[in-house]
């Protein structure tokens, strides 16, 4: 019974992460800064990052642990993506916010830096994604 409830667990995880992570890029995030605008939103969507990476990597780790079972490659790729989450949320996230905070005083290159790092965390999170996919995909394969 086990072996039947395991793969479904790694694509019901997998697919939460996935869905979250499209639903805040698509539909969050564009919303708070139309609605409020760049100085009221930065603020808004700063406070729900810390929460966005850390509930992401929990359900990344979730979907690594049940996909390890299915496929135990598909399972490390998917704990190496939990943990690039977590990794966002305690370093790079930080760095952002506080180079963030020095380009707001006229610092120029703080903002140059704040802006490579920042574009460097919106690719790191489309990998991300495209990694997700990808290995829901596998999944999806090895259980047909």
């Amino acid at each position: 019974m086990a072996a039947s409830i395991v793969p479904g667990l790694a694509f019901f995880f997998s697919a939460m992460t996935i869905g979250a992570m499209l639903f805040f890029g698509a539909a969050t995030a564009p919303v708070i800064f139309k609605v409020l605008g760049e100085e009221k939103a930065g603020p808004v969507v700063r406070a729900i990052f810390p929460r966005y990476y850390l509930v992401l990597g929990i359900l990344s780790v979730l979907a690594a642990a049940a996909a390890f079972v299915v496929d135990p490659g598909v399972g490390f790729i998917l704990g190496i993506v939990g943990l690039a989450f977590f990794f966002s949320r305690q370093v790079i996230m930080p760095k952002i916010n506080a180079l963030r905070d020095e380009a707001k005083t006229g610092s120029i290159s703080a903002q140059s830096t704040f802006d490579k790092l920042h574009s460097w965390s919106v690719r790191l999170n489309y990998i991300q994604l495209i990694i997700l996919v990808a290995c829901f995909w596998v999944l999806v394969l090895k259980t047909a």
